[in-house]
């Protein structure tokens, strides 16, 4: 029987439909979803396979807080990519002469912070909060790097939380969600053809860098849970590997017995090909080249360096490669 809640932010898209997916095996759990409208078919899905949907929303912190009642677990998440990317966001910037981003950024940090504070009035049954968050890219590099702003305003949320609550603080843990292993799916970095069977992937960062990659879809709830069963204080970094373009180029060729290798681009090249997300990207690509995904934060710690029985299963680059259809790529 279910003696155990775990409340899930965004059970809608992948991160927070993979938790309610890892969780639905697990029936010592019972899970409550959030969404901002219940009677959409992506909400009636999870209303048919047993979880309760709650209707509640980021930007109305009362809505949080009665969702939030009773939660053993709760998995927090905020989507900067769909504020940057909604009508109102770019009539906002028009209007104040900034960038979407801009006010994507104040959006999403408005919304993580109202998250925060809405799970720290669930301390008296809250057991673990996991903030998909990432990292701090303005500290990690001394103010260089300034336009990364679906890094920040995840970020000052983290902030808000250890200076303003310090019971929640105490029963936290971070998982930051690594390089989106579908991102070719997007367009930025998926292999060009540019002979037969030759392929080239390019991006405005080195190609020996190296930086975290996972299948969010798959790993963010078996990491989410793993997170259950340790004590709090855990910063840990979402990765079902640790590698390069160039190592990840020697995957892909390998597994399609064809040559793409990796080259070096202008972050031009980027700015020109995606308006204002580009500039985004390019800040980002030059911060993971030049400080690392996490900037360097000591405490970050990987799915393999977690102390749980069996260990964690995380999907490798390998068979993320193989489980997904190139087939369109690979003819170009």
């Amino acid at each position: 029987m279910s003696n155990k809640l775990i409340v899930v932010v965004g059970i809608t898209g992948n991160q927070g439909g993979s938790v309610a997916e890892t969780f639905l095996t697990h029936p010592d759990w019972k899970i409550r979803g959030i969404t901002r409208d219940i009677s959409k078919p992506a909400a009636q899905h999870w209303t048919t396979r047993g979880v309760e949907m709650v209707a509640a929303d980021l930007d109305n912190p009362s809505s949080l807080t009665s969702a939030f009642t009773g939660a053993t677990a709760i998995f927090g998440t905020t989507d900067f990519v769909t504020l940057f990317s909604a009508p109102e966001t770019l009539a906002a910037a028009q209007a104040r002469g900034i960038t979407p981003n801009e006010i994507g950024e104040e959006r999403e940090r408005t919304q993580a912070i109202n998250l925060v504070d809405a799970a720290a009035t669930a301390l008296p049954t809250l057991q673990r909060f996991v903030l998909s968050t990432l990292s701090d890219t303005k500290g990690w590099s001394k103010g260089k790097i300034t336009f990364n702003l679906h890094f920040d305003g995840k970020w000052a949320a983290v902030q808000h939380l250890k200076s303003k609550h310090a019971g929640l603080w105490a029963k936290t843990s971070l998982l930051q969600i690594g390089l989106y292993a579908s991102n070719w799916k997007q367009g930025a970095n998926v292999p060009r053809k540019v002979g037969e069977g030759v392929y080239k992937v390019g991006l405005p960062m080195s190609g020996d860098a190296k930086f975290p990659m996972m299948d969010v879809n798959r790993d963010t709830g078996p990491l989410t849970q793993a997170l259950t069963l340790v004590p709090p204080g855990k910063n840990l970094m979402g990765a079902g590997a640790l590698l390069s373009w160039n190592e990840w180029c020697a995957i892909w060729s390998r597994v399609h017995g064809v040559t793409c290798t990796f080259e070096q681009q202008d972050r031009k090249v980027l700015e020109d090909a995606m308006p204002y997300f580009g500039r985004e990207l390019a800040d980002m690509f030059q911060y993971i080249d030049e400080f690392g995904y996490d900037g360097g934060d000591p405490t970050t710690i990987y799915p393999w360096d977690l102390d749980v029985a069996g260990g964690v299963k995380v999907t490798g680059m390998e068979e993320y490669i193989r489980s997904e259809d190139w087939s369109a790529v690979l003819q170009g």
